[in-house]
This record gives C-alpha cells, sequence and structure tokens, in this order.
C-alpha cells in the first residue's frame, strides 16, 4: 500500500545551562521533597496581581513534591495556578526546558487560559508528565518519557489506588491544541485526551496531528470524557501499548479518523452510554472509524518482548487486561459496547459491564487497512475483530466498507466467544446463557472485507440441546409456539426443524471464527422492547423468534442491580434480535405478551423491512402507531370523522396482511384465530404496538343481512343508551356470515362489537375521560346478565339468545395484572365467556352433612347451563347463587349457616362452608339465582349426637334439567349408631330420592 509508518526510540538532551536543582540531602528520596516553581496570583487591599514566567531552556531537577497533585495545592516542577486568559500572547510559556527524576508531575496548568507548552523533554515523573486544566493551551513538540504510576513507585503496591494517570493529560482542560508530542513508557496511559469536536465548522483551534505514544499500557485513553455531541480522535500513531492503543469509554458519539495503531495487544476498544435503556430512549450514537491504519504485528515485532507479573504496574493491573485471542496474540477491533451506564472503571474492570445493554449503537469502520494479521510467535493468533469476552448482555453491529487487507490470513478475520456459562444463575443470566455472544454480527457493505457483500452470524445455535448449563434446546421453545388454535401439540420438526438465526445456503459455518459467513442474505439487528410499567419484573423470556424453518431464543440482558447486599431480581425485557431482510417471522413470548411494545430495525437503509407477527393471548385491542400517529388495521379505514378505524367491508382475508413492499410504515392486521398481530417494520422508524382493555361482545342475528345491519343504526344507538355510555364507545369490530368468536357453526350474521375507548389519533399521556377497568367490568356484566334474564329484545330491538364476552385486562400497573401473568401462557388463555338464557341449575356436588355444627364435609357444586347443556358464565355478571333450607314439606326454615349467597366463578358456583345446624331428616337445599332460577339438593338427614358417635346421611339429586321427567334412583344409607357399654344397634335407613322436576321460567 502507499501508506507507511516509522517505529523509532526516541532521544532527547536533559542538560541544560540554567539550572533548577532540588538539593539532595539525607532522605531525599524518602521524602521525595523538590524544588518547584509556582506562577500564581494572589489579591491583596481590593487589588489581584498575577505573575508572568517566560520560562525557556531550563533544567528541573527533583523537581515537585510527592503527593501534592490537586489543583488546590499543585505542588510540580513548574505550576501556573489561576492566570486566568494572558493577557497578552508570550507574556507566559514554558519552551524547550528538561525535567528528569522528578518526585510529581512536571507541568501544571490551573485556571490559566492561553499558554504555551512547547519543546520541553520529560523523564521521569510521579504520575502525569503534563497536566492541563486551561482553556486554549497549546502543547507542542514535547517529549514525556517514564512517568512513574505512583502506586507503585518506591516499590509501593498500592492496592487501594483507582488513578490511572496519563503522561499528558489535558482531558481537564478546553481547547487545547495538540501537536507534534511524543510520549514513550509510561505506567498506565499516554494520552488523556477529550478529543477535538467533530465538525470542522466548531473548531476554532487548530487541529491535532503527529502525536505518537508507545510503551505502556493504554495509549489513549477517554473515561467518563468527551465533547458534547461527539469526539475526534484523529492524528495519532499507538504502538507496543500492552493492552490497548485507543481505549474509551464516553456519553457522546467517538469519530477516529487518520490513526496509526500498530503492535497494540488491542487497537481499538470502544465503550458508550448512556441513555439508560430503561428509559425507552433511543439515541443516535455511534463509532466511527476511517482513513486508519492498523498492524497486528509489525516486521520488527520481538514476540519475547512480554510483560508479566513480576512487574508490580502489571500485577496490580491485571483485571483490567485487554481480551486476547484464545492461543494468544494481538486483536484489531473489539466489537462495540453500547450501554446504559458507566461501568465503574477503573474500580471495576475497564471491558465490564454494569448497565443493561443500550437499544441502540453502531460501529462504523471504512477506508481503513489491517496489516499482519495472521498466525505468529509459534501457534499466536492476530485477530481483525474480537468480541468483548467480559460482556455478556449485547455487542452491538460492525458494518465495514472500503477495507483493504494485507499480509492477512481468512482465518484471522474474526472471532467470536462462546457465552460464559458461569453467569447462567439466579444473580446474573438466571437459566440460560445470554445474548452478547449469540447476537455479535458484523455486516460487509461492499465485500472489501469478506470477498463479497455478506454478513459474519454467530452460531447462536451452539450446545442446542446439548450441554444443559447453556439452558439452550427445544425445550425452551415457548409452548405456544407449538401449539395448533385447537390446542393440539405440534411437533417441533413441524414448524422449526433448523435451530439458531435463520440461513441458507450460501452461510458457511467456520470453525476459527466460531461463527458463520453468509452472503445470500442481508442481515440487520431488530429490537423487540416491551414498554410495560413492569418491564424490569416480569420475565417474558426466553422470546423465540421463528423464519423459514428457523427458530432462535432470544434470553435478553442479566441482572446488574444490587439490594441491601443481594441481587434486585430486575432484568430489563429489551430482545435484539439477528434477522434476514425482507423476510417474515413469527415472536413467542415465554411469558405473557407485554400489553406495550415496540419494535425498530437498527442501522438500515429506510426502504428495507421485515414483517413480524407477534402472539397475543388476550382477546383485546391492538393499536399500532408510528411516530406516535394511529395507524389503522389493515382491515379497517378512518371513519368519515377520521376519529376511528372502522370495519373495511370491501377487502378479503387475503388483502388484510402486511406487505413488505407497502410504504405504509407499521401497516398491520390482528388475526383472531392465530392469534397473531402481523406488522411491516421498515427502516429504523419505531413501531410501538398498545393494548388497549375493551369488551368484545359477538352475538348471531339470524335473518339479518350485512347491508341491512348497516342501513340501521338501531343496535348500536340502543346498546348506547342501555350501557349509559356515548355510542362512539361502540364500533363493528367484525362482521362474517356463520361465525363467532366460540367457532361455532350458526346462520345468519354474526356481529362482533367493541367497546371501550376508540384510540386517540395521537399518543398522548392524557388519560382524563378514559374508560376505567371497572367501568368496562360494570358493562361486561350488565350485559351478560341482560341476556341471562332474556331481555335483550327489548332492550337491543333484535332477538339475541346467547351472547360471547370478552373480559378487560387490567393494566399492567394494576397489582391484578399479576395475577394474570401468573397463569401459564396458552393459546387462549383469556376465556370468551358464553352468556345466555339460563335453563337450569344442576347440582353437579352434592353436600353430604357430617356433625351438628360442623361444615359439610362435602360441599354442594352447582353449575348454570342453557337449553344446549352449554356452561353460562353467569360470574361475568354480578348475579349470586342463594342457598337456603327446606323441610321435607317444602317449606323454607332456619338452620343453615356460613356463606349462604355466593357470586359464581364462570358457570359454577362452589360453596365452601355451609353448615346444617340442626339435626332431623329429609332436608333439602334449594339453590336460587335471580329469585327465578332454582334447584334442590337430594335430601340431607343429621341424627342427634349420643355419646361419642353420631352421623348425618346426604341424598343424591341431580336436580334442575328443564321440562324432562326424572328417574328414580335408590340409595342405602348405613348409619351406625354406637351405645357406650352396651349394644350395637345397626339401622339400615332406605332412602328413596326422586330427582325433582322443576319447570323453570321468567314471568
Amino acid at each position: 500500500t502507499d501508506q507507511s509508518y516509522t517505529l523509532a526510540a526516541d532521544v532527547g538532551i536533559l542538560s541544560r545551562n540554567i539550572k533548577i536543582l532540588g538539593e539532595d540531602y539525607p532522605g531525599w528520596f524518602k521524602e521525595s521533597f523538590g524544588a518547584r516553581v509556582l506562577v500564581s496570583s494572589f489579591t491583596q487591599n481590593m487589588m489581584t496581581f498575577k505573575g508572568n514566567a517566560r520560562i525557556s531552556n531550563v533544567e528541573f531537577y527533583h523537581g515537585g513534591q510527592e503527593g501534592f497533585r490537586d489543583s488546590t495545592d499543585p505542588r510540580y516542577a513548574v505550576t501556573f495556578l489561576n492566570l486566568g486568559q494572558i493577557q497578552e500572547r508570550g507574556s507566559s510559556y514554558i519552551r524547550g526546558c528538561a525535567f528528569h527524576n522528578g518526585f510529581s508531575p512536571a507541568i501544571g496548568v490551573f485556571g490559566t487560559d492561553g499558554l504555551d507548552i512547547e519543546d520541553n523533554i520529560i523523564h521521569f515523573t510521579v504520575g502525569e508528565g503534563i497536566r492541563i486544566w486551561g482553556d486554549a493551551s497549546r502543547v507542542r513538540g514535547n517529549l514525556v518519557t517514564l512517568s512513574v504510576w505512583p502506586g507503585t513507585y518506591q516499590n509501593r503496591r498500592d492496592l487501594s489506588s483507582t488513578l490511572w494517570h496519563a503522561a499528558i493529560e489535558i482531558n481537564r482542560g478546553t481547547n487545547t491544541v495538540l501537536q507534534n508530542n511524543v510520549v514513550a513508557g509510561f505506567g498506565r496511559v499516554g494520552f488523556r485526551i477529550d478529543g477535538e469536536p467533530c465538525s470542522s465548522q466548531s473548531n476554532p483551534m487548530e487541529k491535532w496531528f503527529d502525536n505518537e505514544a508507545h510503551g505502556g499500557l493504554y495509549g489513549i485513553y477517554m473515561n467518563q470524557d468527551g465533547l458534547p455531541g461527539c469526539s475526534l480522535i484523529q492524528g495519532f500513531t499507538i504502538w507496543a501499548c500492552w493492552d490497548y492503543g485507543i481505549y474509551f469509554q464516553t456519553t457522546e458519539s467517538v469519530h477516529i479518523y487518520n490513526v496509526t495503531l500498530v503492535d497494540n495487544g488491542m487497537a481499538i476498544s470502544s465503550m458508550i452510554y448512556m441513555p439508560a435503556s430503561v428509559s425507552h430512549k433511543i439515541s443516535s450514537k455511534t463509532v466511527q472509524i476511517k482513513s486508519s491504519l492498523i498492524v497486528g504485528s509489525s516486521p520488527g515485532f520481538n514476540c519475547s518482548d512480554v510483560l508479566t507479573n513480576d512487574d508490580p504496574n502489571i500485577e496490580l493491573s491485571a483485571a483490567h487486561r485487554s481480551a486476547r485471542p484464545p492461543s494468544g496474540g494481538r486483536s484489531g477491533i473489539c466489537w462495540p459496547t453500547f450501554a446504559s451506564a458507566h461501568n465503574m472503571a477503573p474500580r471495576k474492570p475497564h471491558a465490564g459491564l454494569m448497565s443493561y445493554n443500550a437499544i441502540s449503537g453502531l460501529l462504523d469502520i471504512s477506508g481503513s487497512t489491517f496489516v499482519g494479521f495472521k498466525n505468529v510467535c509459534s501457534g499466536e493468533t492476530n485477530v481483525v475483530f474480537i468480541t468483548n469476552p467480559l460482556n455478556e448482555d449485547l455487542q452491538h453491529p460492525i458494518h465495514v466498507k472500503n477495507i483493504q487487507l494485507v499480509d492477512t490470513t481468512e482465518q484471522s478475520k474474526v472471532f467470536i466467544h462462546r457465552p460464559d456459562i458461569s453467569k447462567v444463575n439466579p444473580a446474573d443470566c438466571v437459566d440460560m446463557v445470554c445474548d452478547a455472544k449469540r447476537k455479535s454480527f458484523l455486516r460487509d457493505m461492499d465485500g472489501s472485507f469478506l470477498g463479497n457483500s455478506g454478513s459474519v452470524i454467530p452460531q447462536a445455535e451452539y450446545e442446542w440441546n446439548g450441554n444443559s448449563q447453556f439452558g439452550i434446546g427445544d425445550y425452551r421453545i415457548p409452548k405456544v409456539m407449538l401449539t395448533f388454535p385447537n390446542g393440539s401439540r405440534m411437533p417441533v420438526t413441524e414448524k422449526a426443524p433448523y435451530k439458531g438465526i435463520i440461513r441458507d445456503s450460501t452461510c458457511k459455518y467456520i470453525p476459527q471464527w466460531q461463527s458463520y459467513q453468509c452472503f445470500g442474505m442481508e442481515y440487520a439487528m431488530m429490537v423487540i422492547e416491551s414498554l410495560d410499567s413492569d418491564t424490569e419484573t416480569r420475565r417474558l423470556s426466553p422470546v423465540a423468534i421463528v423464519s423459514n424453518g428457523y427458530v432462535d431464543l432470544i434470553n435478553g440482558p442479566q441482572d446488574h442491580g444490587w439490594c441491601a447486599g443481594y441481587t434486585c431480581q430486575r432484568r430489563l425485557s429489551l430482545f435484539h434480535s439477528i434477522v434476514a431482510l425482507n423476510k417474515s417471522y413469527e415472536i413467542y413470548f415465554t411469558g405473557t405478551s407485554p400489553q406495550n411494545l415496540r419494535l425498530m430495525l437498527l442501522n438500515v437503509d429506510h426502504r428495507k423491512a421485515v414483517v413480524v407477527g407477534i402472539f397475543f393471548p388476550t382477546l383485546q385491542r391492538l393499536d399500532v402507531y408510528v411516530n406516535n400517529a394511529l395507524v389503522c388495521p389493515k382491515n379497517t379505514v378512518w371513519n368519515p370523522q377520521q376519529k376511528y378505524c372502522e370495519l373495511n367491508r370491501h377487502l378479503y382475508t387475503e388483502q388484510f396482511l402486511p406487505n413488505l413492499n407497502s410504504i405504509v410504515l407499521g401497516e398491520n392486521y390482528f388475526d383472531r384465530t392465530y392469534q397473531m398481530l402481523y406488522l411491516l417494520v421498515k427502516g429504523t422508524t419505531p413501531v410501538e404496538i398498545h393494548t388497549t382493555a375493551v369488551i368484545f361482545v359477538s352475538f348471531q342475528l339470524p335473518a339479518v343481512t350485512e347491508d341491512d345491519f348497516y342501513s340501521s343504526h338501531n343496535l348500536v344507538r340502543n346498546l348506547a343508551l342501555f350501557l349509559k355510555i356515548p355510542s362512539d364507545k361502540i364500533r363493528v369490530s367484525k362482521l362474517m356470515q356463520g361465525e363467532s368468536l366460540r367457532k361455532k357453526r350458526s346462520t345468519g350474521l354474526t356481529v362482533e362489537l367493541e367497546i371501550g375507548d376508540p384510540p386517540p389519533p395521537f399518543l398522548s399521556n392524557d388519560t382524563a375521560g378514559g374508560m376505567q377497568l371497572s367501568e368496562l367490568q360494570k358493562i361486561a356484566g350488565s350485559l351478560g346478565k341482560a341476556v341471562i334474564s332474556g331481555k335483550t329484545s327489548s332492550i337491543l330491538g333484535f332477538n339475541i339468545s346467547s351472547m360471547s364476552i370478552t373480559n378487560p385486562i387490567p393494566s399492567p400497573s394494576d397489582s391484578a395484572w399479576t395475577k394474570v401473568t401468573a397463569q401459564p401462557v396458552e393459546r387462549f388463555a383469556f376465556p370468551i365467556h358464553h352468556v345466555a338464557f339460563v335453563s337450569s341449575l344442576s347440582v353437579i356436588t352434592q353436600p353430604v352433612a357430617a356433625q351438628p355444627g360442623q361444615p359439610f364435609s362435602q360441599q354442594p357444586s352447582v353449575k348454570a347451563v342453557d337449553s344446549d347443556g352449554n356452561c353460562v358464565s353467569v360470574g361475568i355478571t354480578s348475579l349470586t347463587l342463594k342457598a337456603v333450607l327446606k323441610d321435607s314439606s317444602n317449606n323454607q326454615i332456619s338452620g343453615l349457616s356460613g356463606n349462604t349467597t355466593i357470586p359464581f366463578s364462570s358457570c359454577w358456583a362452589n360453596y365452601t362452608d355451609l353448615t346444617l345446624l340442626r339435626t332431623g331428616k329429609n332436608y333439602k337445599i334449594e339453590f336460587i339465582l335471580d329469585d327465578v332460577v332454582r334447584a334442590e339438593s337430594g335430601t340431607l338427614s343429621l341424627a342427634a349426637q349420643s355419646g361419642s358417635g353420631g352421623g348425618g346421611t346426604s341424598g343424591s339429586s341431580n336436580s334442575g334439567r328443564a321440562s324432562t321427567v326424572g328417574t328414580a334412583a335408590q340409595i342405602m344409607v348405613p348409619v351406625i349408631i354406637c351405645l357406650l357399654g352396651r349394644l350395637v344397634l345397626l339401622e339400615v335407613f332406605m332412602a328413596t330420592v326422586l330427582i325433582s322436576n322443576i319447570d323453570l321460567g321468567y314471568n
């Protein structure tokens, strides 16, 4: 190539004619106390006096005092302190000086602006060589060598120190000019910087160039540093750094242009943090690397030149090593980390993760050259791209283009680590490995890296049905994914015979990469994000994503919280999947699907799309929004007033599904049969799904055509009047000939109505005036009661004999939602209540009396049914069942205690504590619904106790079948009464119980 670099030692002369020397005296080394020059200001008699110093060609020996490095008392060899703006350029500067064998930083600038620091040679400082906390300083042509980390100075082993000193530290300064400086040999960091502004228009200062660092741990270091919006790192040559050429952890984007990185443990490690993903904020932050040269091993690299723990500086920084390939060697660029918060480095490992991953992020590399990535040093391998082994949550995508590879082998291009199974524990990833190493992918935009345009995708199915410690296999697939709509099980081989990320025949597994190289499909990352308030406390994973016979499982980020010394048991429901564009997918959650969900594609062209089908077990309305605006389902159109979406009568079912080529972002349709919401996710625009609590009511209208129904508005008007709600709260959601929510065959027109708030045209946090859950429950109860009592004809003007009603569901913030989500997820986990005219009550479980004053040993259960024997869900109403005691003459009497009036659960009324308080024979219990429908139990007898024994009897009856002739049954009930100290009498009572005939009807 036409690119070149020079690696050479640096030579400087330390002697000067003018000398400022710290006196050598007994104990000087232990005390580390030397000479210092302080240029500052002071105020006296309300007048401020500022000093000036033009220092050039001066030798400083044994300067400064060790330990005094704060800006309030900086005892450096030379300090410019609180001079403010230097009024006249050249009135203060330090040029051409030599500093050696000092006890502190050599040059400090605090509260001083516009100072020139040029052509100085600095050798052996404790801490920084040059430290800038001022504005517009010009640092040019300086050589800083042997900056010692204070934690190992004088043979110390300071385990408590978390300071990471830099030979040249300018991150606390502003508008600094950095040109032609060399840092050679440093304990921790070469340059600590903020960088330059990314836009040339916003940078009034001279640009940086020709700065060099070699012979330390971290060449360039940015930790909680950087400029607003974006920081630029350009014009550096960094070589022979044991850990990182460039390491940064910033809140804003970073651009790296025109840098040369040679023989570093890892050339570039990038971490961007904030906004926190729990806030649901999306950023456009990126890391860009352009026009750079990255060399794995230079021709003169010495394989025996290694650092070991014999060096205290290396031993004490062991937790902060850069990741190396498994066989040793060096790496070029690490997969990026975009996190929610800072990782607490250097108190914690620099490459570690202490928070959830961020939602979005991208590392974009272009116009750069990689040299010398191959097998080196007797079996070691240099790798161009490598994942971060300490990040188990997510490592965002890499895009590359216009890449040039020189002296680099195919096997050395990529290495993706395996998931860390030690994280499979209740405090971290719980029962399944986390996603970072299973979702790291690289996309070659132009074929310059892989040979053709394509992608590197991980082996996400690694150890599927294998090592159980990974927690991945068919047994983790959500149950609903493998269940047909009729409830029968579906073989895994039928639904998803292939495992992992969707692939085609062009995909080739490369063992050295531990990943696939694919050319046939264009991959991208898709975000699946719960917006519910319980997003951290309710687990949804594993999440299955299915396409073309492939199923991939996603776990989500690990638990990062600590609560009173223990893990918080909180994990964010945020999932990143790798998808092939222009394909269709299905998504299934192991937990109950979120009520509020957001999907988006990351880093794609606005024309690229996927169609996603999401399983929702709830029968509620699902509203889709794009850019906060409602997107009507494809089977609907806006009503004339543009207030809500109404049913489109002119479309057929085949036209309902979203189209990949559609220009309508968020185009959607809910398939009731499969409980799947299909929607179009296109470009990088997020699509939001919001569940609205409503009631769906379905019924048949015999001998009514669709046209007749629409030409008459009586039903909706009458229903609104009956429920005392505005008519716009009632909408027709479905019309079909002969089909209902219960899938029963029928004739006539099936009408489905939706009762609840219409979807707002634009998303808003304002819920004033909206229908509450209690109101909807009351409406469901009122409708159910009207149907059960046979009053629908008079109320609605139509003859409706039965109705199907769905229950509204509580919001995620409601405590009742916790009970809902605790139930297993089924195809139809949320019941559809069938209500009809109750023709009879059936006593399914007969009461059995035990002893006077004791609850029945067998409590009665009563079922409400219609004329066809179907279960009638009286429980959706406020109707209750009352139990009264009758004697043999059919008179109501007292003597029955406990909860005699109870509500229904669905069609069942189950008593729990009925108690007979009196003795006697041939008692009955009558069950009464709404003072109209009645049924009787079999007869009960309870003998008086004598001595220590006693017992009761119960008859058996299946009462309550309407208009039928009962059959007689004889039951022999032996009652044994023991007489203490005397003979035993055996009495056998023959009880003939006639199942009562009950004529049911209403006045």
